[in-house]
């Protein structure tokens, strides 16, 4: 009697893995790598690409300035009161 329900059981298993695959369904995970392509893709600041027109309110003194206090480092005390550019530039 115990063969007969280990013989229905294994029956039991094998009829219902073979059920199984008979049902068409989609994957329930993502395709590989999808996650990374997402991330990828939203570090992109500006996905445009650059244009041939020339960059308005930079000349070369200003790029000089912002290029020696970048050498400098970091000054000791704040400048209250003063923009970014008389900062920069030193007026």
């Amino acid at each position: 009697m115990q063969n007969i329900f280990i013989y229905l059981a294994i029956f039991g298993i094998m009829f219902q893995a073979g059920c199984g695959a008979m049902v068409e369904r989609e994957p329930t995970t993502p395709a590989f790598g999808s996650s990374v392509r997402l991330a990828v893709s939203q570090q992109i600041a500006d996905p445009a690409p650059p244009s041939d027109a020339p960059v308005a309110f930079k000349d070369g003194r200003y790029a000089a300035a912002v290029a020696r206090k970048y050498q400098e480092g970091p000054q000791s005390k704040p400048n209250d009161g003063m923009s970014i550019s008389e900062i920069v530039i030193g007026k």
